[in-house]
């Protein structure tokens, strides 16, 4: 069988197969989604692994391959889903990672698995406190993100045997890239005296804002709170399996029962059967 041929065969699972970082958001998508039988879910481990794996795909012409990556501090592509004329593959939700679709309240207090009598306040209350931790987390976070952008940003690629025979083309490869021009002033302007606190500080501040205005949903670590908040409002049996996906499984079917899947997911479902010729 050529590769070609096995990449065919390993993708005929299904319309749609969506490469995901993980067991929880597979496990939670499929419930909030209702066990679409379009759709396969490939783990793919962590996100740096998803992309390569799509492109491998596509390379190969087998287009009904896309992938899911949690947008973390970068931005997310959700104006561009419904634009067929838009190649994506990757699919960058707006809210930074997919457990922050999980911090719903009442999806808290009335999924199966809500074992330990919190009342919905309680739940906000205790959501509220875990999001209160974390501005100057975050500003590191983000602060260590940009200057890695910005440091290793346009980084050579490594070449082709046939661009480099002699040290000379070796050398001529990395001094006359863009990124060793401009690398001096880039490690120069981050060296600065008071340049990353003055970084820090104004990203506190950013992180501070949101959590005063409630926007904390969108740009706040949720992998961090949810499974915190899981362990307040769920007690596993003494042999659990995995607590966090059997968790986000049942605020997916609460959710989806209630008619409260959030606007993001359901676009995001649509644009992908819309995408492989199915209606939306």
């Amino acid at each position: 069988m050529t590769a070609v041929a096995h990449l065919s065969s390993f993708y005929s699972a299904a319309p749609i197969v969506l490469w995901v970082e993980d067991v929880v958001t597979r496990d939670y998508l499929t419930k909030v989604w209702g066990d679409p039988a379009e759709i396969a879910f490939f783990i793919a481990g962590g996100n740096t692994a998803v992309r390569p794996a799509v492109e491998t795909a596509r390379r190969e012409g087998i287009g009904h391959v896309f992938g899911l990556i949690d947008r973390d501090f970068g931005h997310t592509n959700i104006a561009s889903w419904a634009n067929l004329g838009a190649d994506i593959r990757i699919f960058y939700p707006p809210r930074h990672e997919i457990e922050n679709y999980t911090l719903d309240a009442a999806a808290l207090a009335g999924c199966s698995l809500h074992n330990r009598r919190r009342t919905g306040a309680q739940i906000t209350t205790r959501l509220e406190e875990l999001v209160a931790q974390q501005p100057a987390w975050l500003a590191c976070r983000r602060v260590v993100t940009e200057m890695r952008t910005d440091v290793l940003g346009n980084f050579p690629e490594h070449p082709s045997l046939a661009h480099v025979t002699t040290v000379a083309q070796a050398e001529q490869h990395i001094t006359g890239s863009d990124w060793f021009a401009q690398i001096a002033g880039r490690v120069g302007t981050w060296a600065t005296a008071g340049h990353v606190s003055a970084r820090l500080r104004a990203a506190e501040a950013n992180f501070t804002a949101a959590l005063a205005s409630g926007a904390w949903l969108m740009d706040f670590s949720g992998k961090e709170i949810f499974r915190r908040v899981r362990e307040y409002v769920y007690q596993p049996p003494q042999n659990p399996g995995s607590p966090d996906s059997d968790f986000a499984k049942t605020i997916g079917e609460w959710q989806l029962t209630n008619n409260v899947v959030p606007a993001d997911l359901t676009q995001l479902h649509s644009a992908l059967r819309v995408r492989v010729g199915l209606a939306p």
